[in-house]
């Protein structure tokens, strides 16, 4: 069959004789060819209980309502027209629906095979249902876009969605879906939400842009990794419900990494085991704390401006490594710096010297083995890294009390006649040692005059030096704060 332009060409070829004003609905009609709308102006045009021996193509046409309901033809394509409100139903699988370079006020697409969105410019809502075959859609402009109810498996298997180049002002959204793959590439949004969404193949979605939030609720994904890529979200994440193949399995958890992302808020709460990865990606406000069997893994790169404590406080190390257990897959000198951070932003400075100091540890950890243990346990261990008091303070007790026992052992100090348990003797060591390491100046007794001893002071008096420097100005420094 010919290109149909006019009203009453269609309505000729179907059981409808004549024209209700701008209107023409063919029903229960079988046309044994293929059928072309083009350049058609019309207020509504249906097709309904209608098959063709052929696909049907409208093009160029204007239509304020265009309804096709159990259609069966070889495909339907619909490009460069402008039409109100476009409905389409119970399309069967072997027919494949284009909608492409065209400007729609509303779209409500049900039950229907393949379906393939392209430049689209749609006014309102983009409303996809009852899936049963593929969905691509790209290079398309909405102002909401809902993607709603379970799909079931067809002989062609679980449909597969793939996005690219959707701008949504309002909320994208997938709903009750059983899906082999859902990519989502360059989409912006108002506000994402993933509702009891299943997943054979992981999760990819890069270049997410949402203005609002991303909200993911009962999400069952594969084993392995699942990403989110190159993304921005300026407003608080939210992920509920995180789940692995094959139920709750506290051995195999669910696993969603943000690479290279940036997002306001993180919280977690799954009952199944999960862990969610930030690789290279920051939390600009508050990184909530996780709940349930969820873990948040701070890998190298990322940042957190600020991390939920609910009231938490820490005593000694033990507690803060208890508390970052809870919260996080592993404890590593990112997670440290996370918590130091958000004790800072509360002036809780006590707090903050503990953090400092396990951070330094933890770092010092991947350094050779040499380096390592000067750094562990010299700056770490004596000198406590410049913000722990008691570290110098019982290196420099340890250091009077065993120069005080060599200079007893030694003898040099006692007088004839008395023993090595003398009192007196023992006080006199004990003296001299405190003199020499604190500086006081009292200089080496008569009997220790020999130029090993002389070198043996000066040695003690440089090292008190640095340890009585050392504990003033960690003093000062807490009391300034």
């Amino acid at each position: 069959m010919g290109a149909v332009r006019t009203l009453e060409e269609l309505a000729r070829i179907g059981r409808q004789r004549s024209l209700t004003g701008r209107s023409v609905c063919l029903r229960h009609d079988d046309i044994e060819s293929g059928l072309l709308l083009d350049s058609v102006f019309a207020e509504r045009i249906g097709f309904e209980h209608t098959s063709f021996d052929g696909a049907l193509t409208v093009r160029s046409c204007h239509i304020e309502e265009l309804v096709i309901d159990h259609l069966a033809a070889d495909a339907l394509l619909i490009t460069n027209s402008r039409i109100g409100r476009l409905t389409i139903r119970n399309a069967p699988i072997g027919c494949d629906v284009t909608v492409t370079d065209t400007s729609v006020v509303s779209l409500d697409l049900h039950s229907c095979g393949a379906v393939r969105l392209q430049r689209l410019r749609v006014e309102q809502l983009v409303q996809l249902a009852a899936l049963r075959g593929s969905l691509s859609i790209s290079a398309t402009r909405a102002a909401a876009v809902s993607c709603r109810s379970q799909a079931v498996a067809g002989r062609l298997g679980r449909p597969r969605v793939d996005v690219r180049g959707l701008q949504v002002s309002e909320e994208l959204t997938f709903d009750d879906l059983w899906l082999s793959a859902l990519n989502l590439s360059d989409v912006a949004a108002r506000a994402l939400t993933l509702r009891r969404v299943r997943l054979d193949e992981p999760l990819n979605t890069t270049d997410l842009r949402c203005t609002d939030s991303l909200r993911i609720n009962g999400l069952v994904i594969p084993a392995g990794a699942n990403f989110i890529t190159d993304s921005d979200i300026r407003g608080p994440v939210h992920l509920r419900g995180l789940e692995v193949h094959g139920g709750p399995l506290p051995q195999v958890p669910a696993r969603l990494a943000f690479r290279n992302t940036t997002m306001y808020r993180l919280s977690v709460n799954s009952e199944a085991s999960s862990v969610i990865s930030l690789r290279d990606s920051s939390v600009t406000g508050v990184l909530g704390l996780p709940g349930g069997g969820s873990r948040v893994h701070l890998q190298e790169g990322s940042s957190v401006n600020d991390l939920e404590l609910s009231g938490q406080t820490f005593r000694n190390s033990e507690q803060v490594l208890a508390f970052l257990r809870r919260s996080f897959h592993e404890v590593s000198a990112v997670t440290l710096e996370a918590l130091r951070v958000a004790l800072e932003k509360r002036n809780r400075n006590r707090e903050v010297d503990q953090l400092y100091y396990l951070t330094r540890q933890m770092e010092a950890l991947s350094l050779p083995l040499l380096r390592r243990g000067v750094a562990r346990g010299v700056v770490g261990g004596v000198l406590g890294w410049g913000v722990r008091v008691r570290n110098p303070v019982r290196a420099l007790l340890a250091g009077v009390f065993l120069t005080a026992i060599g200079l007893h052992l030694s003898g040099a100090l006692r007088e004839p006649g008395h023993n090595l348990l003398s009192p007196g003797a023992s006080g006199e060591a004990l003296v001299l040692a405190a003199a020499l390491w604190l500086n006081v100046g009292t200089g080496m007794a008569s009997e220790l005059t020999s130029p090993g001893w002389s070198v043996l002071a000066v040695l003690l008096t440089v090292a008190g030096l640095l340890f009585s420097t050392l504990i003033v100005g960690v003093v000062i420094r807490r009391l300034v704060r």
